[in-house]
Formats: C-alpha cells, structure tokens, sequence
C-alpha cells in the first residue's frame, strides 16, 4: 500500500511539473516584448526556481504525507470509538473544530505566502541589475554603492515582514491545535479509566497509543493541508503564465514561398504604432516607399520614432493601423518566424549567448566551416579567430565578455552575410564604435550589401551623409524625406540645424540654388 502510494504520487508529480514547466517555456519564448517589458526577470526566475520547485517537490511529498497520515488516523479514530463506544462520539465534534481552526489559518497562510512570492521578486530583480551594473555603480562611488545597499536591504526588509507575519499565523495556530489534541486525550484518557472495569490492560494500552498518535497525526495533517493550500499558490502563478497573450503564428504554410523576399523593398502605409494597448501612438500615420538595395539614413531626436519604426517592421509589436508591405507582400499575413528570419539587424549592444562561436554565427548547422571562414574573413575578424586555441569552437562568454563591443558588431554582422539578408537594419550600430571598426562596417555594407536594403538608424549624422535618402523622424513623424544634400541644401529644418551644429555641411554636396 505505502509502495503503491509513494509510486502513484510521485510518479503522477513528476508528470504535472513536467507539464507545467513545459508549458511555462512555451509560453514565454512566444509571449510578445510588451509582457517582458511588463514583467522585470525577477518575477520570471522566482516562477521558474520557486514556484516549480514548489510544484517539483513540496507538493507532491505533501499529499502523500496527506494521505498516509490520513489513513492512519481514520483507523485509530475507528479503533478507539469502537472500544470506548458511546464516549467517543464526543470525539467527532473535536474533529469539526479542527477542520474549523484549520480553514481560519489556511486563508490567510495562503495570502502571506502569496505575499512572500511577491515581495521575494524584487530581491531577485535587484540582485541581478546590480551585478550586470556592478562596474557601473562603483564608478559612481561608495554613495551610490550605499545607495544599492539600502534598496536591497530595504526589499528583504519587506520579505521578512510577509515571514514573520506567517510565522506568528503558524504560532496562532498550532497553540490552538495542540489546546484541541490535549483536549481530545483527555477525553480518552477518562474513559478509559472510567471503563477500565470492562477492558483489559492491553486494549487500554493500545486504544492510549493510539490517542497519542491522533492528537500528533490530527496536528501534523492540518498542518499539511494548510501548506499544500499555500503551496497550490505555485501551480497557480505558474498557470498565471501559461496562458499570457501569444504571439501571432510563428509560420502560416503557404502564405509566400520559400524563396520570399525575393528583393529588399519596403513599403509602410499609413502606420501608426503603440508598445501597449492603450499607451499612447509612438508612430503616427507614417507612409514612405523603399527600393529595393536602397541605402536609407533614418535620423531623430531621442524618442522621435526610430527605434519604434524597427519594431514595427520585425512584428515585436503588432501595428495600430496601416500595412507593412516587404517584398509586396503584407508582413500580416507571414509568420513573425518567417518575418524575422527574412531581414538581419545590427544592434548598438549585440547580445552573443553563451557557447561556442560556431554556435553563434551558425545556430542551427546550416553552413560549413569554409563559409563561416570565409564571411569572418569579408568583417576582418579571421586573424583574431585563428588565434584562439580552438578557433571556431573557441568559447563565447555570457554577453559576449571577451569580445569588444566593435567585434561583437561584427561577428553580428558576419552572422547577417551567412543567411545574405535581403534587408538589414543598423539600429544606431556604430553610436559605441571607434573610428577603424566603424570605417570596416561602413566598407562591409558598401561592398558585401550592395544589392541589399540598408536602413540606418544614425546616432552620429556622419553615418548617413552617403546614403540615398534620410528619413528624418519627429513626434513618430516623417518630417522630412529626401537626398541628405537637398535636405541641407534647404538651408534650414531638423536635418539642416544638427548638420550645421556638428560642423558636417562640408561633408554634403550641396546643390546649386
């Protein structure tokens, strides 16, 4: 029996948090950026280390304890009511009371360890800003360092608060457990000796044991109950999660062929856009047309649009209105996969996973080492690889740690060279580089994109001043449109002012009058 029990109940855990966690993965690498946005990571790792830990472990172990002490406690209960008789239906309100105090401190358990759950979130999320920052805050000095130190000393004063109020709950209530047991034992230990004429000494020994083994098994279940109800909270955030808001179809069969895009153009009709239902349009009613292998500069103030325009063209976020044409085809109807896997970009801050170079450039084994050599040699990155030990199977640090920024954009741009993406974004790539590294990235995009559609989010105006047209943002606006020279040769405007500010007219042929 207790085989049979242990096996079920472990076996039948063991498969619901398989469940759960699988669902919780699946959930999450679909959700949209806006719930990332929402939920800081150490709400999501307090989901994925607590709560199915909790699922893993605690609650399994506490219904099988649930049920063995329930069983054993249902055949003393029956074996002393049955020797003391009439006496011990006094026992049966006893048992009422128990469920009674057990429902009053099971409610409030399950909130404070709700509570618990929450407020360990923000130690979470803190300890891990705080070690990406860490450089960062000790350069700013010991107040700021002091600063840190408060916050998280103030998020684990307010944990501790949401346990010690648990702890004095727990206190409450097993004083009136044990008051309840003690009473229950007294009212058998004096029938027994009001009976004793009538039982043996031996039966009143046994029907004595197993009144101590109620009193401590009717403790320890009510205790149980009341940890697998705050326990329960875990499936329950968890489930909390698994049914977030997807994605839209990450491929829809037959909706282009397997060679789209064919070419790089773009096309944006009418577009307005919002990172949240009811936040307000960051872009609005936008409209502009690009060719196919056309080099476009997109320049803006901080906040006019040019990041937003980005993400509206990759489906991080759905549009609030207009079409997103590629290729001639509305980017609505292709799966976001599909979508994403069509156009390459370029970061300011590439983000490199950890494992090996290979598998970085080439995640899903689609090229040889001849074609990974021979696009790290067009971003001149061969000497530097060809140094490491194991060369392509040399080791990428978190982050990319042990690569430069300029590098790390590189090896991002060798990555876009293998799949020749027909359209690739450089989204204020260079802001971080020095002048060499940006001169090598402007020369790989002349000549190895040639026929490709290049959109360059500029931070410094220099980056643009070659391109074909600029688009100039303001207010999630297009201002202006038009060559970098007419726009400078207009002699006033958001593009002209900046130009003549940083001292780049020189650098822009302008036309006649």
């Amino acid at each position: 029996m207790v085989i049979f029990r242990s096996l079920t109940v472990s076996f039948a855990g063991l498969r619901a948090s398989k469940k759960l966690f699988d669902d919780l993965c699946k959930a999450l690498l679909r959700a949209p950026m806006r719930f990332f946005d929402a939920n800081p990571v150490g709400r999501i790792l307090n989901r994925f280390s607590g709560d199915i830990n909790q699922v893993d472990g605690r609650i399994p172990g506490g219904i099988s304890y649930f049920l063995a002490t329930l069983f054993i406690i249902l055949f003393s209960l029956g074996t002393t009511i049955f020797v003391i008789k009439s006496t011990g239906i006094i026992l049966l309100p006893l048992m009422w009371i128990y469920y009674k105090v057990g429902s009053m401190f099971v409610q409030p358990a399950r909130e404070l360890e709700r509570l618990n759950k929450t407020t360990r979130s923000p130690i979470i999320t803190h300890i891990s800003e705080s070690i990406d920052g860490a450089v960062l805050v000790r350069a700013f000095g010991p107040k700021q360092v002091r600063r840190f130190e408060r916050n998280h000393q103030a998020n684990v004063d307010r944990n501790n608060e949401t346990t010690f109020c648990y702890d004095l709950a727990g206190q409450w209530f097993t004083f009136r457990i044990q008051m309840i047991s003690a009473t229950m034992l007294f009212i058998t230990t004096v029938s027994l000796v009001w009976m004793h004429n009538y039982l043996t000494a031996g039966l009143i020994g046994l029907v004595f044991n197993y009144s101590l083994q109620i009193t401590a098994q009717m403790e320890g279940i009510v205790w149980v109950w009341s940890h697998l109800e705050t326990a329960m909270v875990a499936p329950e955030r968890v489930a909390e999660y698994t049914n977030v808001n997807q994605e839209a179809l990450r491929v829809i069969p037959g909706a282009v062929s397997s060679e789209w895009p064919q070419d790089g153009s773009i096309s944006f009709k009418n577009v307005s856009f919002r990172y949240k239902p009811n936040d307000p349009l960051v872009l609005k009613d936008i409209s502009f047309d690009v060719k196919s292998g056309e080099k476009i500069g997109i320049v803006g103030r901080t906040g006019a649009g040019k990041s937003s325009l980005t993400m509206a063209l990759f489906r991080i976020n759905e549009i609030a209105s207009g079409t997103v044409e590629i290729a001639g085809v509305n980017t609505a109807t292709v799966g976001v996969k599909t979508l994403r896997e069509s156009m390459a970009i370029i970061p300011q801050n590439p983000i490199l996973f950890k494992g090996t170079l290979r598998s970085y450039l080439d995640p899903f084994d689609q090229y040889s080492d001849t074609q990974l050599w021979d696009v790290l040699k067009k971003v001149r990155l061969t000497d530097r690889i060809a140094s490491e030990t194991d060369k392509l199977a040399s080791v990428v640090e978190e982050n990319g740690e042990n690569y430069s920024v300029g590098e790390r954009q590189m090896l991002c741009m060798a990555h876009a060279l293998l799949r020749q993406a027909k359209i690739v974004i450089m989204d204020e790539a260079t802001a971080a580089m020095d002048h060499e590294t940006d001169q090598n990235l402007q020369r790989v995009i002349r000549e190895e994109f040639a026929t490709s559609t290049v959109l360059t989010i500029a931070h410094r105006l220099d980056t643009v001043l070659d391109t074909a047209r600029v688009l100039v943002f303001d207010q999630g606006k297009v201002v202006q449109c038009d060559a970098p020279a007419a726009l400078v040769n207009a002699g006033t405007g958001i593009f002209f002012d900046p130009c003549q500010e940083g001292g780049y007219l020189d650098k822009v042929k302008i036309t006649e009058q």
